[in-house]
């Protein structure tokens, strides 16, 4: 049996709430790099590869964590989930 990656544990501990989009034609594709805060507080790498924003207002990301063998979608909290910043701007 395979066991789970610190990074599967992550992202398992973040709040999803929501199923994936219904359609492509709703989700925004992106690549952004993030860091996101463990409850220990230790930052892992990872990157946001679409943005999807629900009938009802709610942010979710699809967010690709470093170690982790697949994205998930989880609800964006931008106090656990930072977006750096890219090419020095």
């Amino acid at each position: 049996m395979r066991g789970t990656s610190a990074a599967e544990r992550l992202l398992e501990e973040l709040p999803q709430g929501y199923p994936p989009p219904p359609l492509d034609a709703q989700v925004q594709l992106t690549y952004r790099p993030v860091a996101v805060n463990e409850q220990a507080g230790w930052p892992r790498p990872g990157t946001v590869t679409a943005w999807w924003t629900t009938p009802d207002g709610a942010t979710l990301c699809r967010l690709c964590l470093s170690g982790a063998p697949t994205p998930r979608w989880v609800v964006y909290d931008p106090d656990r989930i930072a977006l750096l910043v890219e090419d020095g701007t």
